[in-house]
């Protein structure tokens, strides 16, 4: 589904999903035009959820994400306007556009779903998900994200081109009339309220996890840190991304266990952003699927 090195839109929307039922966040990398943005959208829509988009860029402060105290003068008194941060569906489009300080500003919201301002802490709900984007090909004015904020991220997926068949049938559904700015009329309607989610969340989360699989994701995440390709592994967060995500594969295929190929088909996505590729392993062409494929390659599947 999602743990191939090259993944389909269909199998970019299955790794939003399986993310907000595990209850994390999802870092897009593909280059403009590949309808990132739309399928941010979409899954927003489908889930009922608000949806906020941010474009990041240079000039962006904390402040225009998270919000900022105002002086009322009527009242004598200071006010925080809310900023768009409080959403359900938060879609940072070119996220690497921005300077540390603003993207630095997501990291306690991703990761204990809150705000602080003035000492005051905001929840933002069970339902708050993050969409980041960004251009794998373009480099000149971004900041490369942090290895600590790219940790927060529960996936990080590849959104390919589309190949001809594709294209072709896109193409189609413009010219009879395709609007992308009116998902409504183009049949996106809400399939799951909160509560919905909420149960199946619930229902995911109850699914059981023997030893040989717990055992199966430390290996794997452990090989990540020994591999001569890496000279920084997996940390504590990619275990817990293997866990997640298996159980959440587990529940989709109407399991109430979770079994080694649960682990494997997402190991892509949960791994490849938390490593550090060591500078030959670069200079000799291994990409980050390709190592974390080959750390895989390494641990046996128990039987």
């Amino acid at each position: 589904m999602v743990g191939r090195a090259i993944v389909g839109q269909e199998q970019v929307i299955d790794g939003l999903f399986i993310a907000v039922l595990a209850g994390g966040h999802v870092l897009l990398e593909g280059v403009p035009g590949t309808a990132k943005t739309l399928m941010a959208r979409a899954m927003a829509a489908t889930l009922d959820a608000r949806f906020t988009r941010v474009q990041f860029t240079p000039d962006l402060l904390p402040s225009d994400i998270v919000g900022t105290n105002v002086y009322r003068a009527d009242r004598g008194t200071f006010e925080f306007r809310r900023g768009p941060i409080f959403t359900d569906t938060l879609l940072a489009d070119e996220i690497n556009r921005a300077p540390a300080k603003t993207q630095a500003a997501l990291l306690e919201a991703m990761e204990e779903r809150q705000v602080t301002s003035d000492g005051e802490r905001m929840p933002l709900g069970d339902r708050f998900f993050v969409v980041a984007t960004q251009n794998p090909v373009e480099y000149e004015g971004t900041y490369p994200l942090p290895e600590a904020q790219l940790d927060r991220f529960l996936f990080k997926i590849e959104v390919p081109v589309p190949g001809s068949a594709t294209e072709v049938a896109m193409l189609r559904r413009f010219d009879i009339g395709f609007d992308p700015h009116d998902l409504a009329r183009a049949g996106i309607t809400p399939v799951v309220d909160a509560r919905a989610l909420e149960d199946v969340r619930a229902e995911a989360g109850g699914v059981r996890v023997g030893d040989e699989v717990l055992g199966y994701i430390a290996a794997i995440v452990s090989a990540t840190r020994v591999s001569p390709d890496l000279s920084l592994g997996a940390g504590p967060r990619g275990s817990i991304a293997l866990l997640l995500g298996a159980k959440v594969m587990a529940a989709i295929q109407g399991r109430d266990y979770a079994v080694p190929d649960d682990v494997k088909e997402i190991c892509v996505p949960a791994l490849r952003h938390r490593m550090v590729r060591r500078p030959e392993a670069e200079i000799q062409g291994v990409s980050e699927v390709a190592a974390v494929q080959r750390a895989l390659g390494r641990v046996p599947v128990p039987r």
